[in-house]
């Protein structure tokens, strides 16, 4: 056994607070077997599981080489917690709607890190039903969910709702099933009396406005409605100097010029950017940096 090997172990689970379960998976042992090696008990092959043991802490040194890209104040997201915010406030609903990569989901849980004790934020599935869905509120709420009836549910979750300052945010909630969707409004804002927040792509709003869909209560009581056009120049520029805050102008409008209006193909670049650097011993990024990664990077469309 080398105890070089366990001491780096056990600093780098101490250091970045990573649970033994969690780098037992990442290393593919199981938890016990990394618990018995770094009692110096392990019986098994020592030399294959500490070969997998310093890959697993290259891998955890070149991940924190990278600087990680902040979630920072653009006007997106200032647009976005404002319209959470009117609807936590005012008890109202809000639509926020716009495509992939928008930063929707980004902000939804930057408001509800700011606002953990009033705040249910849930990721939709698709196909999720009322019964899904009402359990899922329960579980955050710390309602007691076994052994207890759907109706009952309902009545202890609409009760706790209303006795609480909250707001209940549904990321993706185009992937609602149609009776769920109405069926929220009803338990949430009409019975629970408290805000409710709905995210999705632009469908979403069609879906509601849809009349076959028999929306109407719904879409009558949304009283906020934001339609996000997608990343704006100025806030590229902001999450790119949050990373590298002198950086060149032209390398910020290379990165726009590939990811366009999409907030998350902008920042995968820049990942994938700083991967670049930190194996080729670059200090600063240039243009021909940005051109490497997005070639790693799939875009939307069928860009080339």
């Amino acid at each position: 056994m080398n105890l070089g090997i366990k001491e780096r172990l056990d600093e780098t689970l101490e250091k970045y607070g990573i649970s033994q379960a969690q780098a037992a998976r990442e290393i593919n042992y199981s938890s016990p077997v990394i618990s018995a090696y770094r009692k110096g008990e392990y019986k098994g092959d020592v030399q294959k599981l500490e070969g997998a043991i310093l890959q697993w802490l290259a891998r955890q040194a070149k991940a924190r080489e990278r600087k990680h890209v902040p979630i920072v104040e653009t006007d997106d997201l200032r647009r976005i917690t404002n319209a959470i915010q009117i609807a936590h406030a005012e008890k109202d609903i809000a639509l926020i709607v716009a495509d992939a990569g928008a930063g929707k989901t980004s902000a939804a849980k930057w408001y509800a890190t700011y606002n953990e004790k009033g705040t249910v934020l849930i990721n939709v599935v698709s196909g999720m039903n009322r019964r899904m869905l009402v359990h899922e509120i329960a579980r955050q709420l710390s309602l007691d969910i076994m052994r207890v009836s759907f109706n009952t549910l309902v009545k202890n979750v609409s009760d706790m709702l209303f006795e609480r300052d909250m707001v209940v945010i549904l990321d993706e909630a185009d992937y609602l099933r149609a009776d769920a969707l109405e069926f929220t409004r009803r338990l949430v804002y009409d019975l629970g009396q408290s805000g409710l927040v709905l995210i999705g792509l632009p469908r979403l709003k069609y879906q509601i406005q849809n009349l076959r869909n028999d929306h109407r209560q719904l879409e009558s009581r949304v009283g906020v409605c934001l339609h996000l056009a997608g990343l704006s120049r100025v806030d590229a520029a902001t999450i790119a100097e949050s990373v590298w805050p002198k950086i060149n102008k032209k390398v910020v409008d290379a990165i726009f010029n590939v990811s366009k209006t999409d907030m998350r193909q902008f920042t995968k670049i820049i990942e994938r950017m700083q991967q670049t650097m930190a194996i080729n011993n670059v200090a600063e990024p240039d243009v021909d940096i940005v051109e490497t990664a997005a070639a790693l990077v799939m875009r939307r469309g069928g860009q080339a």
